[in-house]
């Protein structure tokens, strides 16, 4: 199960990637390599539904082995769950169903889902069955089926502040995207439209692993809400523990590194002290119960969405610092007190400078830097950067700008502290210079490399245009102009070149785009943040 703010699972991702193929093939002919890939994941993604169904199995077993121990407390929670197994087991052979319909509307009536699938290009077959006019819709009826099924798992869950009602809220949503101005599509066009044939059968395999996940979870909750202690693990982390953060030139350094398991839903209630003894203990029947010792001191911590306590201290001193408490939480058995001990060190002066958006500067942008001094107020730190560059203060931070003309590769920044005794410099960090990465070439708005392009798009609107097209690179809004190209063409058989100026076509080069042809457009120029450059040229279908 997810943790807080529903962070995506190695699966998850998996499915992602899904989309960014359906993207490339909306401009490419799909190619064997990329339907392969759609034939592992899918197989991949059946893998993982058959092993939630092996977990679902597990738990239906529990639960009917429980009814039978004791009848009175479980029979009404087995009936509740044998509901949900009808349920998902007929989602889930609808689904198989309609992927059975997809299938022999593409190739014929004695088409099995266990035989080949020969045509798993087809870009029409899904298409017509989801959401084709004139077809039976299935993609209105499928869309039905899933709001019906989250409907019943999130009737059951009911409390929407529980982390488990928003894992299956979400993987269970058929989302619209209507907000997406170059497919703006429903969500059951999502599955098929423009989308090869084994690419739909992977979206609905990944559906029918997203039914048995939830219908696993809502079965975990189920049982979680009859048992024991109410604490279910929603999320792992990797945890370190040590002694002493701080370790003198020569000795040994230890700690323990281990897997922790929390209960995001949690909201504990976190007490803290620096006033040893930190609680007080006894023992009772044999178990150590604690408490808070009178007359101390507590702060209670702030709790963030993950149920975590958010401890802030100012550090005006040096030396060994110990705190501790007790953490208070409300279970289903009463309240548990939990204790906790821990020390830091504080030391003299350090510095340390970083790039906010990355390890690098880039010519003609605004480079946000970060700079902290320990030990100096903000007001008495000094930086400098060498080559050409500049630095100034923004806001608690610093913005670097290298200007297009600075030809240095690299520069370093200067770190000083005003003292007592004068200025004293803590050191310095060097950082690589770069241009912003190249544009991607559009025309007519929205055709890109190796695009068909119909003439009429073109005739419409007569452009070539340069757009940053990066997932990686962490500056947003970076423009960029095109300032001239080449237009080539071919007149009977001899290349034939026209000179062109800024980002329009003109009429001369639209008089020599034919149906048919291939149309090139290189030495393309670009104006960028960094300076003027020549980038990559574009060659487009005529259809």
């Amino acid at each position: 199960m997810a943790a807080t703010n529903c962070p995506e699972t190695p699966r998850q991702k998996m499915i992602g990637m899904m989309y960014l193929f359906y993207t490339a093939l909306l401009a490419l002919n799909v190619s064997s390599e990329i339907l392969t890939s759609f034939v592992k994941i899918n197989e991949s993604i059946q893998k993982t539904t058959s092993n939630y169904s092996e977990k679902t199995k597990s738990l239906y077993a529990k639960i009917d082995n429980s009814a039978l121990e004791q009848p009175g407390k479980y029979t009404k929670l087995a009936k509740q769950a044998h509901e949900v197994e009808r349920q998902s087991n007929e989602f889930i052979q609808n689904i198989e169903d309609l992927k059975l319909l997809i299938l022999r509307e593409s190739q014929g009536p004695e088409a099995t889902l266990d035989g080949e699938i020969k045509k798993m290009d087809d870009l029409h077959a899904a298409t017509i069955v989801m959401v084709g006019e004139g077809g039976p819709m299935m993609g209105k009826q499928l869309r039905g089926w899933l709001d019906s099924y989250r409907e019943l798992l999130l009737g059951i869950i009911e409390d929407t502040s529980l982390t488990v009602y928003k894992n299956v809220a979400k993987n269970l949503e058929a989302k619209d995207q209507f907000d997406n101005k170059e497919a703006p599509w429903s969500w059951e066009e999502t599955l098929c439209r423009g989308m090869p044939m084994i690419g739909t059968m992977a979206m609905l395999s990944k559906l029918q692993a997203d039914i048995r996940n939830s219908e696993a979870d809502v079965l975990e909750f189920m049982i979680a809400e009859l048992e024991g202690l109410d604490i279910r693990i929603t999320a792992l982390e990797a945890l370190v523990s040590s002694p002493r953060s701080f370790v003198i030139r020569g000795g040994k350094y230890s700690s323990n590194v281990f897997l922790g398991a929390r209960d995001t839903s949690m909201r504990p209630t976190i007490y803290l002290t620096y006033n040893a003894p930190f609680y007080d203990s006894t023992v009772v029947n044999g178990e150590v119960q604690y408490k808070l010792r009178q007359g101390a001191n507590y702060d209670t911590l702030p709790i963030d969405e993950s149920g975590k306590g958010l401890h802030v201290r100012d550090c005006g001193g040096v030396g060994d610092f110990n705190y501790g408490g007790l953490v208070h939480y409300k279970s289903n058995k009463g309240d548990m007190w939990l204790p906790y001990k821990a020390v830091y060190q504080v030391g003299d002066a350090g510095f340390t400078v970083s790039a906010s958006a990355c390890n690098v500067f880039y010519r003609g942008l605004d480079n946000p830097v970060e700079v902290a001094v320990s030990g100096y107020p903000q007001e008495a730190v000094s930086v400098s950067i060498s080559g050409g560059a500049s630095i100034s203060r923004s806001g608690a931070g610093y913005i670097v700008k290298v200007p297009a003309s600075v030809s240095a590769r690299e520069v370093s920044i200067t770190v000083s502290v005003r003292t007592e005794e004068g200025v004293r410099t803590l050191g310095s960090k060097t950082f690589s210079v770069l241009n912003v990465p190249p544009p991607t070439i559009v025309i007519a708005g929205a055709y890109k490399d190796g695009a068909s392009v119909p003439k009429g798009a073109i005739t419409r609107t007569p452009t070539l245009t340069a757009n940053l097209e990066s997932d990686f690179f962490p500056f947003k809004g970076v423009s960029y102009s095109v300032i001239s190209y080449e237009f080539l063409y071919s007149v009977r058989g001899v290349t034939q070149t026209i000179a062109g100026t800024g980002s329009n076509i003109p009429q001369t080069i639209l008089n020599n785009l034919n149906p048919g042809s291939a149309a090139s457009f290189t030495n393309i120029r670009v104006s960028s943040p960094s300076g003027e450059r020549k980038t990559n040229g574009i060659t487009v279908k005529i259809q």
